[in-house]
């Protein structure tokens, strides 16, 4: 079960999708839902500061940030209301988005944000949110396409995206809560002679067995393609009508979190449903 839901309150339009499937899941865990917004005030003064090139922008004024944080909060609020979450509260950090939801990553059993988050308020360049949020934070990260359709929908067909990796496998392990009240779960191996998936003459069978223990309708379904991995576990996620994709992923460096045209850059970027993912 999850008990403590952290849901990033961004300004994006995206962000009605993504707060409507954290009270969801708040609401069917009996979880607390917690809100963060940053205004990025800390370190856009420590940028200008230390003489960073932007100190020689007009300032933003912290008081205009941190009211338009506030007012997210505001609305987030009367959101949980009307969505009737037993239990909720808000938070305003003045940080970067990156380092107030990965320090709130330690205190919390699923972190929620959505694909749409590409801002990462107050760094000198800007940074794709749900890739650093996937490589850094320690518990798991649930990404929430801006589209969802039905974002208060049950996540009754879950896919899990595997190539034996031991970050698979985490994923795997913080997904369990859902796994087991989905009706459906499907194991994805796409081109598993290439990847070396386990050692069992099956790819996938091993995990096939375990994930029995825990769920009775288990399936898995293979692709051998020339596309491009992440794209294809996006396509076995349409072709199977699932509600939630959960894989492993890969990050390189602080600096740059992954590399473009990767599986978890695709993956983030083309997934038409929830992605549940940690590194």
């Amino acid at each position: 079960m999850y008990k403590t839901i952290v849901v990033h309150v961004s300004p994006v339009s995206g962000m009605p999708a993504t707060f409507a499937l954290a009270a969801s899941l708040a609401r069917q865990h009996g979880a607390h839902l917690v809100g963060t917004a940053v205004s990025g005030w800390l370190e856009l003064n420590t940028l200008m500061a230390t003489g960073a090139p932007m100190a020689v922008m007009p300032t933003p004024d912290p008081e205009t940030l941190r009211q338009e944080a506030r007012q997210r909060l505001e609305a987030f609020e009367r959101q949980c209301f009307e969505a009737e979450v037993d239990s909720f509260e808000s938070r305003l950090l003045d940080t970067s988005a990156v380092e107030a939801l990965v320090l709130e990553s330690r205190y919390c059993d699923l972190l929620v944000a959505g694909t749409q988050d590409v801002a990462d308020y107050g760094v000198l360049a800007p940074s794709r949110l749900p890739g650093r949020l996937v490589t850094q934070c320690v518990r798991p990260v649930l990404l929430v396409p801006p589209a969802l359709r039905q974002p208060e929908a049950k996540l009754d067909k879950i896919m899990i995206a595997w190539n034996g990796s031991a970050g698979a496998s985490r994923a795997l392990a913080f997904a369990l809560p859902l796994v087991q009240r989905a009706s459906q779960v499907f194991i994805a191996v796409v081109n598993p002679e290439t990847e070396r998936i386990d050692m069992a003459a099956e790819p996938g069978a091993d995990l096939a067995t375990y994930l029995a223990r825990h769920h009775r309708n288990v399936r898995v379904v293979g692709l051998d393609t020339v596309t491009e991995t992440g794209s294809a576990l996006c396509e076995l996620a349409r072709q199977n009508h699932v509600d939630l994709l959960v894989a492993g992923a890969y990050g390189h460096s602080r600096m740059h979190d992954w590399v473009l045209g990767s599986t978890t850059a695709s993956l983030v970027e083309q997934s038409p449903v929830p992605l549940l993912m940690t590194q």
